[in-house]
């Protein structure tokens, strides 16, 4: 047996060429996952190695995919977690295994990325190293994520391939209006899904979408929320057991006619107010401290348990948001009710936990207690974007994966990063995008390390520093400011002046040194350096004065209107069709006629 094994060996040094085994019966993810491993690694090593079954396997390195006789010899029969990935190196090769829904992909993919040294910065860059051999030697690696449920919601990230390379595994809808969404195909491991709402063509905020008060309210006032002493269209009234039922049926006709979904939502409309306050739901609210989340999540549970008897793997997805966040004091969600608590109204400058942040200290001081009371069955919802703004700075660079880490120690099992869903210019989408949907998968990974690859992968190595002094300039100056970052602002006014004109150079910097790199990484810099032009635009005369009393180099036009027609051009070269959350096909235009006009005289501090 000895002999055998080094006669093996011998044969893998000789440098044969590597071969990918896949079961004797592979599943289609098992086949997807093959030709994903063999595709990759033939750019690394100039030649795409053949894919076997088992029993014809011959050669040097085996890279075995999936549930082959290889890897059942070495992990055993020990049960998967939820997309635990398996990959250990063997006498013949390595063995690349996991939960067989989508985990053999998974493992594939992480061969290639940690041991192989592959980067898929976004869906149409990577960067391939020459191998002269597929790496087999001291290979272990046997993980499965705590948040099982994983989306960054960024433009890029839509592509099916890239989202399952990205690991993530669950695709919803909320405003996305550009082009159709992409979904990931069986073959690929699919994903969760939630029920997709035509009306405001969203995937959350069902009330109204379930009982729309265009076609009850009227024969049904009594059904909806009670304000003020009057009945009135804004939440429901969630002691009304007539308009329970009607709800139960129409959310079953709904999952009745797509039964594709295992997620539908039971929640709140997206407005801070309006819960009901009648004696019934006041009563309620009393049995849970007060607190309006104690009626909305007994009504997630009452049509959670009829959803059950007929969907028993479709879950109920509702909100702690806005009114609900505060944590009931006795109501418990059902275990096929997940709560989806929303970091809403948070200060984009800080983090979560930061107790310097009195925006942020509600969120920080509830999500223990929605920890205690939603157990295994808590999700977050987070915010990376300015959703008034999607071109200008953002300064939440370096709190992503403190924010990610505290999700992750208060028991969290899933994670919606909301981010730029139709831009994908203008605040370091695609890095917040890598780093986002890397720490989701692994929150103990290194988010400094994470940027300063990307930094270098995707922007070029002569631009990055330059962009880290920008990424600095802009997180400095907001903190120095002391002013509130929210969800949604149309001009930077937390950046000081100087602090705008230094960012601009230290963007154009990373222009200039892109472009020793070659006009592919000048690009990509360029498309980033329409936020920081975009923020001077909105000040442009002042800064523009500014600058000459303190004798700081302009380097741009004398004249605003000539700098925003060079924006706008640059900004229709690079082929941006959107700037801010629920853009339309024409609204860039409408905002390039009206930026001509906007030129703010005051709001830039000295």
């Amino acid at each position: 047996m000895q002999l055998a094994v080094i006669a093996v060996a011998l044969a893998i040094r000789a440098g044969a060429s590597p071969v990918v085994v896949i079961p004797d019966t592979p599943t289609a993810v098992e086949k997807f996952a093959a030709s994903e491993l063999a595709g990759e690694l033939g750019k690394c090593l100039g030649v795409t190695p053949e894919i076997v079954r088992e029993g014809a396997a011959n050669g040097g390195v085996k890279l075995y995919v999936g549930a082959t006789k290889a890897a059942k010899a070495v992990r055993g029969k020990k049960p998967w977690q939820t997309d635990e990935v398996f990959l250990k190196s063997v006498a013949d090769g390595v063995v690349l295994d996991g939960d067989p829904v989508r985990a053999p992909i998974y493992a594939v993919d992480l061969y290639l990325e940690k041991y192989c040294g592959v980067r898929w910065w976004t869906s149409d860059a990577a960067t391939y190293p020459k191998l002269s051999d597929a790496p087999a030697r001291d290979i272990a690696l046997e993980y499965a994520p705590q948040f099982k449920y994983r989306e960054t919601y960024y433009l890029d990230g839509f592509d099916p391939l890239f989202k399952v390379r990205s690991k993530g595994n669950f695709t919803s809808l909320t405003r996305y209006m550009l082009t159709k969404m992409k979904f990931i195909p069986p073959e690929m491991g699919g994903n969760h899904r939630l029920y997709f709402f035509e009306g405001r063509r969203s995937a959350y905020h069902s009330f109204f979408e379930i009982l729309p008060p265009k076609v009850y309210f009227e024969k049904h006032p009594e059904w909806y929320s009670l304000v003020g002493g009057k009945r009135e269209a804004r939440q429901l009234c969630l002691a009304n057991k007539e308009m329970k039922a009607e709800y139960i049926k129409e959310t079953l006709r709904r999952l009745r006619e797509d039964s594709s979904v295992d997620f539908i939502q039971v929640s709140q409309n997206d407005v801070n107010s309006g819960w009901c306050e009648c004696d019934k739901c006041k009563a309620m609210m009393d049995e849970d401290g007060g607190a309006p989340s104690g009626p909305y999540l007994r009504f997630a549970n009452d049509v959670a348990e009829a959803v059950e008897k007929e969907f028993p793997n479709v879950r109920i997805d509702t909100f702690a948001y806005q009114f609900t966040r505060k944590a009931p004091t006795k109501t418990r969600p059902r275990h096929n009710v997940v709560v989806r608590f929303c970091a809403s109204g948070s200060d984009l400058a800080r983090a979560l936990d930061d107790p310097s942040s009195k925006k942020n200290a509600p969120f920080a001081e509830e999500l223990p207690k929605w920890r205690e009371i939603a157990g295994g069955r808590l999700f977050i919802w987070n915010y990376l974007a300015n959703f008034k703004g999607y071109m200008l700075p953002l300064p939440n660079f370096s709190r992503l994966g403190r924010d990610i880490r505290f999700f992750a120690a208060n028991g969290a099992v899933g994670v919606f990063e909301q981010g730029d869903a139709l831009c994908c210019a203008g605040s370091l989408a695609p890095l917040m995008h890598y780093v986002a949907s890397h720490l989701l998968w692994n929150p103990s990974d290194d988010d400094k390390r994470l940027v300063d690859d990307f930094l270098r992968g995707y922007y070029g190595a002569s631009a990055a520093p330059h962009l880290r002094r920008f990424m600095e300039i802009v997180e400095s100056g907001a903190r120095k400011s002391g002013k509130v970052v929210g969800l949604r602002y149309t001009s930077c006014h937390f950046l000081s002046a100087p602090a705008k004109l230094g960012a601009a150079a230290a963007m154009d910097d990373a222009v200039a040194a892109a472009e020793q790199d070659g006009a592919v990484f000048a690009d990509r810099v360029r498309r980033e350096r329409l936020s920081i032009d975009h923020a001077l635009l909105l000040h442009y005369d002042v800064l523009r004065v500014f600058a000459a009393k303190r004798a700081i180099p302009w380097t741009r036009p004398e004249s605003r209107a000539d700098a925003v027609e060079n924006w706008i051009r640059e900004v229709r070269a690079l082929g941006v069709r959107a700037l801010k959350e629920t853009c339309r096909a024409d609204d860039m235009e409408k905002y390039f006629n009206n930026l001509r006009t906007i030129n703010h005289t005051k709001g830039t501090d000295k």
